[in-house]
């Protein structure tokens, strides 16, 4: 969940504030030494297209246009000496960034998103107590020293996660109505993933502003929620269309199922290490040991090339039925954002179980077969 919300959190943010006749000025300073003729760029995250570019000249740089609605973008510079990157709300009126230190005012909705997230003094405490962590942890000089760094670690990002999402509670009950808002109910969304269901999410998105409940992003995790509770567990299984590997002829997962099996779904990419170590030590021998008692397996490959899934299906000798996903559509559909992902259908397509690794696998089988 984390890498799918990374993306949304920094997607862009759009909102219904009037536009301005004067327009946009961006001012940026790069101040680091050998920058001077590098490009910056405007870059959309809602799409990633870039919407506009310049260079840095004496270590500044501007951007003009006019913003017919305010959205967050990234202000991007690459050169030879380094990479740069920090948000903005392109709103219309005078916005000044500096790339180096992030610091960033000149709008309402910079000036408080600045003082509300970047300029946090505590975060910036504790991301540095968590860097030297990572330091002391990589200078350990034995196995011992990085454990218990590690349990320090762990001690000092759970107090990290629960002061931000905090911060992100306090900056929203203050912001309903805003892109600030919104920008921090997706952290809060991204810090409480046990608690922010699509019911809670989708009653907060309610009781709060347009600004809000336009806010891209959140219709994307509101959607995303909506999915994982529409495939939890005691749900039934949604149908995949792709393409039957064996027969290379369109099919559907439906297709693929029996009344009298219990079936075990895993959603792979031939490019994917961890798949591909679950399947080799743990989906090749449980199918060989089961399969005679009621069990079936299916590999839904998912954002891959058909040549690279032949190759791996050939590599780790797989023998179990594959479905190629080539709508792309699977993992959104199960709210899936990284694979693996097994789970396991009751003979009726009930998911018995998902999330499943490890011995977890052999041991929702069993129980499975015994009803």
């Amino acid at each position: 969940m984390q890498k799918i919300f990374n993306l949304l959190i920094a997607a862009a943010l759009l909102t219904t504030l009037a536009s301005c006749n004067r327009g946009y000025t961006v001012f940026g300073s790069l101040p680091v030494d050998g920058t001077d003729g590098a490009k910056v760029y405007l870059r959309n995250l809602t799409d990633g297209s870039f919407m506009d570019s310049t260079v840095v000249e004496n270590g500044t740089f501007q951007f003009k246009g006019k913003a017919d609605q305010s959205q967050m973008v990234a202000v991007y510079a690459m050169s030879p000496a380094g990479q740069w990157v920090s948000n903005i709300v392109l709103e219309n009126g005078k916005i000044h960034i500096n790339l180096v230190n992030d610091s960033l005012y000149g709008t309402p909705m910079n000036d408080l998103y600045f003082s509300s997230f970047t300029n946090d003094t505590t975060v910036q405490r504790m991301e540095k107590e968590l860097n030297a962590f990572t330091e002391r942890y990589y200078a350990a000089t034995t196995a011992e020293e990085q454990v218990a760094v590690a349990a320090d670690y762990g001690v000092a990002m759970s107090a990290y996660e629960a002061y931000k999402l905090a911060q992100a509670r306090r900056v929203f009950d203050q912001n309903k109505d805003n892109i600030i808002g919104a920008y921090a109910l997706c952290q809060m969304v991204e810090g409480d993933q046990e608690g922010m269901t699509f019911e809670r999410l989708d009653s907060i998105m309610n009781r709060s502003g347009k600004a809000i409940t336009d806010f891209e992003p959140l219709r994307q995790a509101r959607k995303w929620l909506f999915n994982i509770a529409n495939t939890s567990e005691g749900e039934k299984y949604v149908d995949v269309d792709g393409i039957d590997f064996a027969t290379g002829q369109p099919t559907k997962l439906s297709a693929m199922l029996s009344s009298d099996q219990v079936t075990l779904v895993d959603f792979w990419a031939s490019w994917c290490g961890p798949c591909r170590k679950e399947i080799s030590e743990n989906l090749l021998r449980l199918y060989d040991k089961y399969k005679d008692q009621g069990l079936n397996i299916i590999g839904i490959d998912v954002w891959d090339k058909i040549p690279d899934h032949k190759k791996a299906v050939e590599e780790l000798g797989i023998t179990y039925p594959q479905l190629i996903d080539t709508t792309r559509t699977s993992t959104d559909n199960y709210g899936i954002n990284g694979i693996p992902a097994i789970l396991l259908l009751d003979k009726d397509g009930t998911i018995l179980k998902r999330n499943i690794r490890g011995e977890a696998i052999e041991a929702a089988i069993v129980e499975a077969l015994k009803k």
